[in-house]
């Protein structure tokens, strides 16, 4: 893969190797690193490293090849910085930087670097970026840039800018000023700035907003209980603002969850108090805390820590029937909370006494644990019978405690907490096969009440039948006699469900029947599903019987042809299919059907017979044949096959040439005499319709089958040399003069985008040179070779020397505007002939408008 990307790499890396790459990175770090570099493939290479794959990446690199990689993408610098040691990125920095200077990403403070270089680095870089700036005059990278230093150093100037006239600036301001303090990592600086901060109550909106939300990204850790009074004032003054915002209160409510997860272990209590209480001030209650993962970052035995931190406020907030909190802490402690009796407690309480919503998420929460969930099911349902429409009690009810299934196979609703009235209600019989034969019966004819009760929804009705159909030894007699309802949504829905049964391959014959009428639609598609379970011996007579005119509409008939060459053995599927196609009076849609799906089946000589004859017969058989490819077949056939696409190519229908054509390109491989059928098409001035799909379809062989390169010279050579071709090419109904049409919209200079690399657009072709043609890298006037070298946003054009010499006037024209000559003559034979002029530099859209590219050599 390496080799193939180093040597016709795109200009930027296809996203089908992203998700690859990183095996590309472990096998040879070093060659990937020089791929990164080149600036003409796979461009932007590094967006397509995850960040563990950039750090296995960098950490291989030797210290010269890893600052040429960082010089090679500048903006790219802070990512391939944060990928390294800390020891290691102020060592690269400076190398990378050294005669450069840090803006060479074009940025004048860039934050990216400055947040990736270590402490003790970035006040020197924030220095210099900071005097750059205020040399260029740049006020607001040099505030940027002063944020990065030191707090003593820079809380001056921040501070003076945070009294600034215009509020936009004071909101960047105050975010500078709260991130230099959090960057400091010092829990004084922090209490400072927090009384600093109290100047918000008399601030605008969107100041405060800028300010909390730069507060909510402080380490929560800098916090202490001597800053509580503090963080109380500014959350009041934030809250009770006339013009407070949804954009602070979620600042300031992202703050308090930030504390109350790093301090419900650190023993902070003031602090917590502060956070559940600046909840409660924003929400009315604390049920929007979100812990986050705590079994992942608190060590074992922690959480109990954390639980009896919070306890009093967990048992407050149950007295008020809020027990949003303890559902927080029990999903944020994760299988922790199976050992924690008390949060349990405060669960099952919340079951009982808690808001539907409430009680519903605790029921899960109280059953996740596996040890004891039975024995917690059953005292569930015996406090509340509803929790059975609860899926993890039904679950339990039916596929482990079928003792508990008795009160509710009466089909009678559990209304309660859990099933509020007019809520639908269905027996579920999943895992019905555990049950006994009594249950199975009961629960039958649960289920049959609610299909046959009219006055529920039908989307009821039919998940009943759905269910009805899944019930053991009784589910296929039960769902037949719904297939001849009068209720059409009814009847399809019992046709659909009928393959779900635990015996498919029974409603088979009743699927078929239906294959004539309306219900087909329905019917053909669930056969595909019986007929898998159906053996072999059985299918084949009942789909036979299913081929014959006037045995089921078209459409039936070819999904039964479809079905035999997938399901039966290849033997009996060719036989049904040939006599399928050999029935008199057969529609033509239905040979069609069985050509295609015969292909992977030709192996049989009546399959053979079948192919050969479609090949000559009406339109749509020719296509179905057309349709076939290389890997559908054996190896051993493909050469037979190709000479049949051969003989397609010559027919007589223009409609038809060019599918035939582009068909014929990937059986190249096995028939490389055959693209002599697309030079004859593309030089066959009687048939002008059918040239350009044969060009195409001939530059397409060149460029993935080798062989082909001879064809396509001896296109080009008869194009550049015969005298019709020039006669046609003026004629506009036949290729343009020298056969500059093929390449132009068909052949880039390399695949994906293009670049500004040199290189040539088809390696020069072994054997003799077409007698107009000079060497590739030989100028010529006009650039006027077969293939040449070209750049940025251009296409190679095989020029014919036929061409008339380039003029000013064409130099000067847009395409496709007809100028007089200099002397002012109007003879069209000049004026086509300066259009007329190619070039290798044209715009890419003149092929699509059919106009010759214009010229673009210097004049003289």
């Amino acid at each position: 893969m390496l080799d193939l990307l180093e040597r016709f790499g795109p200009s930027r890396l296809p996203a089908a190797l992203f998700g690859p790459f990183g095996r590309l990175v472990a096998a040879d770090p070093v060659r990937v690193a020089r791929l990164a570099i080149r600036p003409d493939v796979c461009t932007q290479l590094h967006r397509a490293l995850s960040g563990t794959q950039l750090r296995r990446l960098v950490r291989a690199l030797p210290d010269p090849l890893l600052v040429e990689l960082g010089r090679s993408a500048p903006d790219q610098l802070p990512p391939l910085l944060c990928a390294l040691p800390p020891a290691r990125r102020a060592e690269v920095h400076e190398a990378v930087t050294e005669g450069r200077g840090e803006g060479a990403s074009g940025t004048t403070a860039d934050t990216g670097l400055l947040d990736a270089l270590p402490r003790n680095r970035v006040a020197a870089v924030a220095r210099r970026l900071a005097e750059r700036a205020r040399d260029r005059g740049a006020d607001a990278a040099v505030l940027l840039a002063t944020s990065y230093l030191p707090f003593d150093e820079g809380r001056e100037p921040l501070l003076a800018a945070t009294r600034g006239p215009v509020a936009d600036d004071r909101a960047t301001a105050w975010s500078l000023f709260v991130g230099c303090a959090g960057r400091s990592g010092d829990p004084a600086v922090v209490a400072d700035v927090l009384e600093d901060l109290l100047r918000l109550r008399n601030e605008q909106g969107p100041v405060r907003s800028a300010a909390l939300t730069a507060l909510a990204g402080v380490k929560p850790a800098l916090f202490t209980d001597a800053v509580e009074p503090l963080l109380d004032r500014v959350a009041a003054d934030a809250v009770e603002a006339r013009d407070s915002s949804p954009a602070t209160r979620s600042a300031l409510g992202r703050l308090a969850v930030g504390v109350l997860r790093e301090h419900a272990v650190t023993g902070q209590r003031d602090l917590l108090n502060w956070a559940l209480r600046t909840l409660v001030r924003i929400t009315g209650s604390s049920g929007s805390a979100d812990f986050g993962r705590l079994d992942r970052t608190l060590r074992r035995g922690q959480e109990h820590t954390v639980f009896e931190a919070l306890r009093p406020w967990l048992e407050a907030g149950a007295e008020r029937s809020d027990y949003g909190l303890v559902l927080a802490l029990a999903r944020a402690v994760g299988r922790r909370a199976d050992a924690m009796p008390g949060l349990q407690e405060l669960l099952w309480q919340a079951v009982n006494y808690g808001e539907p919503s409430a009680a519903r998420s605790a029921a899960t929460l109280w059953l996740r644990a596996p040890a004891g969930r039975d024995e917690r099911a059953e005292r569930l349902l015996a406090r509340h019978p509803s929790a059975l429409a609860l899926p993890e009690v039904r679950r339990v009810v039916t596929h482990r405690r079928t003792d508990l299934l008795e009160p509710c196979l009466d089909g009678t609703p559990p209304r309660g907490r859990f099933l509020a009235p007019g809520a639908p209600w269905t027996v579920e019989v999943a895992g019905a096969e555990r049950w006994t034969p009594g249950r199975q019966r009961a629960a039958r004819r649960a289920v049959e009440r609610t299909v046959a009760d009219e006055k529920l929804p039908l989307h009821l009705r039919t998940a009943a039948l759905s269910r009805l159909a899944r019930i053991p030894g009784r589910g296929a007699d039960a769902v037949r006699p719904w297939t001849d309802d009068e209720d059409v949504v009814i009847a399809e829905a019992a046709l659909a469900v009928l393959p779900h049964t635990d015996r498919p391959a029974d409603a088979l014959p009743d699927l078929l029947a239906h294959a004539g009428d309306d219900r087909a639609r329905v019917a053909m598609y669930a056969a595909g599903r019986a007929a898998a379970y159906t053996r072999p011996s059985r299918l084949a007579p009942l789909l036979a019987a299913r081929t014959a005119p006037g045995t089921g509409k078209v459409t039936s008939r070819k999904e039964v042809v479809r079905l035999a060459a997938e399901l039966l053995p290849r033997a009996e599927a060719a036989a049904l299919l040939a006599d399928a196609y050999d029935q008199p009076d057969q529609h033509v849609d239905v040979r069609a059907a069985c050509v295609t799906a015969g292909t992977p089946l030709l192996g049989d000589v009546r399959m053979w017979e079948v192919a050969e004859h479609a090949a000559g017969g009406e339109r749509a058989l020719r296509v179905a044949v057309l349709r076939a490819h290389p890997t559908e077949l054996d190896p051993d056939l493909r050469p037979r096959y190709a000479r049949l696409i051969q003989d397609l190519c010559r027919t007589g229908d223009d409609t038809l040439a060019p599918l035939a054509h582009t068909a014929l390109v990937p059986w190249l491989p096995w028939a490389p005499h055959a693209a002599a059928v697309l030079v004859e098409a593309v030089t066959d001035l009687d048939r002008r319709g059918r040239w350009r799909s044969a060009a195409g379809a001939l530059v397409d062989a060149a460029l993935t089958v080798p062989d082909t390169n001879r064809a396509l010279i001896r296109a080009l050579s008869l194009l550049s040399t015969g005298e019709t071709a020039d006669d046609a090419g003026r004629s506009g109904t036949g290729p343009p003069a020298g056969g500059s049409a093929i390449w132009p919209g068909r052949c880039r200079c390399a695949p994906g985008r293009t670049t500004g690399r040199w290189r040539r657009c088809s390696p020069r072709p072994a054997g003799p040179w077409p007698p107009s043609a000079t060497s590739c890298r030989t100028p010529s006037p006009c650039s006027r070779a077969p293939w040449t070298w070209r750049r940025t946003r251009t296409r190679c054009t095989p020029i014919s020397s036929h061409s008339p010499p380039c003029t000013a006037a064409a130099r000067r024209s847009p395409p496709g505007r007809r100028r007089p000559s200099a002397g002012g003559s109007s003879d069209t034979g000049e004026r086509r002939s300066a259009i007329r002029t190619p070039c290798c530099s044209s715009s890419h859209g003149w092929r699509r408008r059919g106009i010759p590219p214009r010229d673009c050599s210097p004049p003289n």
